[in-house]
C-alpha cells in the first residue's frame, strides 16, 4: 500500500517472526547469551519467559538459526496435551516411528534416539512453546526426560518458553525435583525509550527506508505511551502511522500521524488498557464455574472483598497493589495470588514479616476454599461462592483507612 510511496523494499513492521528484523534489546541479548550457555553445557532445563509480544519466538528462532549441524532440534508449539500426546508429538518432531502409541513405547523410542545421537557426537534439543499451559504431569515427565544421562552427561537439553506464570510453576522456593533441575531463568522486558529509537531505525534500515522515512525523537514518548515498549504493539502502531502519513501524502512521521494511527486503532494509553483488562470476564465465568474471591478481615470484621478476576493479584502496602494493606507489618510487595491451570496459589514475595497459613510460615501454598492466611495483622480468606459469578470486581469498604493498622 505505502511501499512505493516511501521507496521501501519491504513492509518494515510485519508481525511475523522474521529473524532479519530481529532487534536485540538488552533483555533479548541476555536471553540469547543464556540459551547459548545452556546449549554449550547441555545441563538442566532452560526457561525463557515474557509477556505476549516481547519477542520470545524471535529469540528462539535466532538461537536455533545459529545452532550448528551437530544439534538436533524438536520444537513443540502445542502445549495443551496429555502426557502420551506430548511424547507422541516429540517423537514425530524427531521423525521417529514408534511401534505403537503407548506411553512406555514412546519413552523407550526417545531414549534409544537420544542415546544414538550421543554416540554420533550430536546434541539433542527440545523447545516447548507456551509451556505455562503444560499440565503438571507433563512437566514432571519433562523433568524425567531431561534427566536422561550417559557417562555423566545429559543426553537432551530442554528449553521451556512461556508467560511469566511459568516462573511460578518452576519457582526454586518450592524445592521440588523439577524446580531444582531448572537452570537460571531469563525474562524478556519491554523496550526502553532509547531502545525503541534504535528499534525503529533498525527496522526501517532492513526494509530499505533509512533515507526515506524517519520517526523523529519527539514521537518516541507518544509511541511509548500507547505501546508500553512492547515490540508487537510498536509494529502495529507504527505500521498504521505509515498508512496515516501515506494518506496525508507526507513522508514525515510526526505526532499527528501517531495520533491518527491511535485513533484508527481505537487504542487507549497502554497502562489504561492493562487496567481495563481487569474487568474482562474471567475464564471461570465463561465456563460457568464460580470465580474465587478474597475477603479481607481485621478483628473478624470484613473490611474488603476482591474478586480474583486476574491471573496475578498482588498484595501489599504499595498504593498500586491489587489488594492494598496499609499496615506497618505488611511489605510494599508482600505476596501474590497466581492462577495456574484452574488452580490458585499463594506466594510470599520475600516479605519482611512473612505470610502465614495458620501458624505455618509459607512461601508457596495451593489455596482451597475456606483457607485463611495472615498478612500484616490482617486475615485474608479464600472463598468460592457461585452467587458471585456474574459480579464485576468490587471493593466494599466504607473508607480506605479500614485497610490500615
Amino acid at each position: 500500500m505505502y511501499r512505493e510511496f516511501f521507496q521501501l523494499d519491504d513492509y518494515p513492521f510485519r508481525l511475523t517472526a522474521d529473524t532479519r528484523y530481529f532487534f536485540m534489546g538488552e533483555s533479548h541479548a541476555r536471553a540469547i547469551a543464556y540459551l547459548n550457555y545452556l546449549l554449550h553445557t547441555g545441563d538442566g532445563i532452560g526457561v525463557v519467559t515474557g509477556e505476549p509480544g516481547l519477542g520470545k519466538s524471535v529469540v528462539i528462532e535466532h538461537v536455533l538459526t545459529e545452532c550448528k549441524d551437530d544439534v538436533v532440534v524438536a520444537r513443540i508449539r502445542q502445549s495443551q496435551l496429555t502426557t502420551t500426546e506430548f511424547f507422541l508429538a516429540v517423537c514425530l518432531q524427531f521423525d521417529l516411528q514408534p511401534d505403537n502409541y503407548h506411553k512406555a513405547t514412546l519413552i523407550d523410542a526417545l531414549h534409544r534416539f537420544v542415546n544414538k545421537q550421543h554416540f554420533a557426537g550430536k546434541k539433542v534439543l527440545l523447545v516447548v512453546d507456551e509451556a505455562h499451559l503444560l499440565q503438571h504431569q507433563v512437566l514432571e515427565e519433562l523433568r524425567m526426560l531431561a534427566s536422561f544421562e550417559k557417562f555423566g552427561r545429559k543426553l537432551i537439553s530442554v528449553i521451556l518458553v512461556g508467560a511469566p506464570e511459568l516462573e511460578q510453576l518452576l519457582n526454586p522456593k518450592r524445592k521440588d525435583a523439577l524446580s531444582q533441575q531448572m537452570r537460571m531463568g531469563c525474562r524478556l522486558e519491554p523496550l526502553s525509550e532509547k531502545e525503541l529509537d534504535h528499534y525503529l531505525e533498525y527496522r526501517m534500515w532492513i526494509a530499505g527506508g533509512e533515507h526515506t522515512v524517519l520517526f523523529p525523537e519527539e514521537t518516541l514518548p507518544l509511541i511509548m505511551r500507547y505501546t508500553g515498549g512492547v515490540p508487537r504493539l510498536v509494529n502495529v502502531l507504527c505500521d498504521m502511522a505509515l498508512v496515516a502519513a501515506f494518506m496525508r501524502n507526507t513522508r514525515y512521521i510526526d505526532n499527528d500521524c501517531i495520533k491518527a494511527a491511535v485513533a484508527k486503532l481505537g487504542w487507549k494509553a497502554y497502562e489504561k488498557r492493562l487496567a481495563a483488562s481487569v474487568g474482562q470476564p474471567h475464564p471461570a465465568q465463561l465456563a460457568g464455574r464460580p470465580v474465587p474471591r478474597i475477603v479481607v478481615m481485621r478483628n473478624e470484621r470484613v473490611v474488603g472483598e476482591y474478586m480474583l478476576e486476574k491471573d496475578r493479584v498482588l498484595i501489599g502496602r504499595h498504593s498500586k497493589q491489587d489488594i492494598m494493606i496499609r499496615g506497618a507489618w505488611a511489605s510494599r510487595y508482600h505476596a501474590q495470588i497466581i492462577h495456574l491451570n484452574g488452580k490458585y496459589y499463594l506466594q510470599d514475595l520475600n516479605s519482611k514479616n512473612g505470610t502465614y497459613v495458620g501458624n505455618e510460615l509459607v512461601s508457596w501454598y495451593p489455596l482451597s476454599a475456606g483457607d485463611r492466611f495472615q498478612i500484616g495483622g490482617f486475615v485474608l480468606e479464600y472463598q468460592l461462592d457461585k452467587r458471585e459469578q456474574a459480579r464485576r470486581p468490587t471493593i466494599r469498604t466504607s473508607h480506605p483507612s479500614e485497610l490500615s493498622v
